[in-house]
């Protein structure tokens, strides 16, 4: 398993990414990278990456198969 590292990169290709604000006291997600670089936050709202204020880390890599 890989280690994933808190970066304030953001997301360049598609994909499943923690993300955690900085400076706030919020929990991290697990948000959907699209391929235009947009996500959505749980309450529904769209947003772009570049917009963002906080770490990222990622691609996740889906579990394989038993």
């Amino acid at each position: 398993m890989n280690s994933l590292v808190w970066s304030s990169d953001k997301p360049t290709q598609a994909g499943w990414y923690w993300w955690r604000a900085t400076g706030e006291e919020m929990d991290p997600l697990i948000l959907f990278v699209d391929e235009v670089g947009y996500f959505q936050w749980p309450d529904g709202a769209s947003q772009e990456v570049g917009l963002t204020k906080g770490e990222w880390a990622g691609p996740l890599t889906p579990p394989s198969e038993s």
